[in-house]
Parts: structure tokens; C-alpha cells; sequence
């Protein structure tokens, strides 16, 4: 059965996406009045995003008391275009400083996407220690995912970071202060204003961009690499 699809405006993404089309229903509706009589129609969709995925209701109403007449140049006539008045459910979700990626993050690993989506959430809401206790965690389960041992210390996971060629040595030093600042929120209540979260915050993500995204991108790439030949030395000949 081929998939129903339409273009609408994704809540979640805040943007104009293809959306699969999982339920309609359609309205038509009329009333009369001693002044003659008034219709209208109210489209009914369940659509959810190919982007990130998030199911959402989706409404398109009309009547026939609100139009505008344009030009058409293909005939050359006047022609009335209704208004339509479209709303969604959830409401667009308020801007916030998540990149692209973060949407579809749970396709490489959920529990780093629901970390995440938490240290976000708390950064909107201006919960600065509890967004970089989340930080220091996302972090954990970063190098959990590249295969550094759990028993090992903060300091020694990213140490290991290094050793391991995951990081140079100026990004350990960078994802120390992400790890330190973690801590000293989680024990001693330490509260970042905005601007240095913001710094903490583009560190880890540039390392997970690096490190999770793009580096498995690349690695995907590498078998389609066509290999260098290798040299071949001449053959000596005959000893005297």
C-alpha cells in the first residue's frame, strides 16, 4: 500500500516538512439565514514527520465569507481564493538552540537523545545546574559508547579520549572544564550564568557531531575509497 503524504508545518522541527498522513476526515458544513446562507469545510489530519518523526493533529478550516479575488495571468480572469486558516496540535514548539541533529539523535543511541532532550529542556527553562549536571552525564554515556570502561574515573575517561585518538589535546582540555563544570553543579551547587552554559554546551556538541555523527558518516564512506596501487619494485637482474 503506498504511503499517503503531505507537505505541513511540523511542530516539533518549526518548519515546512513531508508528513506521513496516517488519518482524514473531512467536514463540510452550512447554515442558512434569512440573509441567504454561509458553508464551509474543516479538514481533519493525524500526520506525523519523515523528519523527526513526531505525530501531530493537523486542522484547515474555511467559510464562504472570507476571500480574497486575484488575478490569474495563465486565464486572464478574476478569481477568489478562499483564506484558510490552518492550526496544529501541539503548537509549534518555542525556538530553542537545539541543532538539527538533535531531532533525529535517537536514531544513533535513545539514551543519549533522552539525555539530551533533558539538558535542553533545562537550559530553556534557565535550570543552569540541573542542564549541566546533564552535560557531565551526556558525556558518560559518550564514552560509554566508544567503548571506555564505566569504572573508570571522569578524568581518566578523558584521558582516554586521547589515548585513544577520539580528541587532540586541546578538545580533552575543553570537555575537562564540560566534565569539572558537571560536578561542581552536581556537589557543590555551582550555577553557570548563560553565556558560559552556551560555551559548555557547543563543546559537548561538537564533540558528538565529531565523535557520533559525522565520524560514523565517514567511516561508512572509507570501503567506497578506492585504494592507492602499490609500487612495484623492478626486478634486479642476473648477478655477474
Amino acid at each position: 500500500m503506498t504511503e499517503q503524504t503531505m507537505r505541513a508545518h511540523c511542530p516539533r522541527c518549526d518548519g515546512d516538512r513531508v508528513c506521513l498522513v496516517h488519518g482524514s476526515f473531512d467536514q463540510p458544513w452550512e447554515f442558512e439565514h434569512e440573509y441567504g446562507g454561509v458553508n464551509g469545510q474543516m479538514d481533519h489530519r493525524l500526520l506525523q514527520c519523515r523528519g523527526c518523526e513526531t505525530a501531530f493533529y493537523w486542522k484547515s478550516s474555511w467559510d464562504s465569507e472570507g476571500f480574497d479575488h486575484r488575478y490569474n495571468r495563465a486565464t486572464g480572469e478574476e478569481e477568489m481564493v478562499l483564506h484558510k486558516t490552518i492550526e496544529t496540535f501541539p503548537a509549534p514548539e518555542k525556538k530553542s538552540k537545539r541543532p538539527d541533529w538533535a531531532w533525529s539523535l535517537h536514531k544513533h543511541d535513545r539514551t543519549l537523545q533522552a539525555i539530551m532532550s533533558e539538558v535542553y529542556e533545562a537550559a530553556e527553562g534557565r535550570s543552569y545546574i540541573l542542564a549541566s549536571i546533564g552535560l557531565r552525564t551526556a558525556l558518560d554515556r559518550l564514552t560509554e559508547m566508544l567503548g571506555i570502561g564505566n569504572s573508570l574515573s571522569f578524568e581518566k575517561k578523558v584521558q582516554a579520549l586521547l589515548d585513544g585518538g577520539w580528541v587532540g589535546e586541546t578538545e580533552k582540555m575543553t570537555l575537562d572544564v564540560v566534565a569539572d563544570a558537571g560536578s561542581a553543579a552536581a556537589h557543590r551547587g555551582w550555577s553557570p550564568d548563560e553565556e558560559a552554559f552556551t560555551t559548555l554546551l557547543t563543546t559537548l556538541e561538537h564533540f558528538i557531531e565529531r565523535a557520533i555523527l559525522t565520524g560514523k558518516k565517514a567511516l561508512e564512506i572509507a570501503p567506497k575509497v578506492p585504494q592507492r596501487a602499490k609500487s612495484v619494485k623492478p626486478s634486479e637482474g642476473p648477478k655477474a
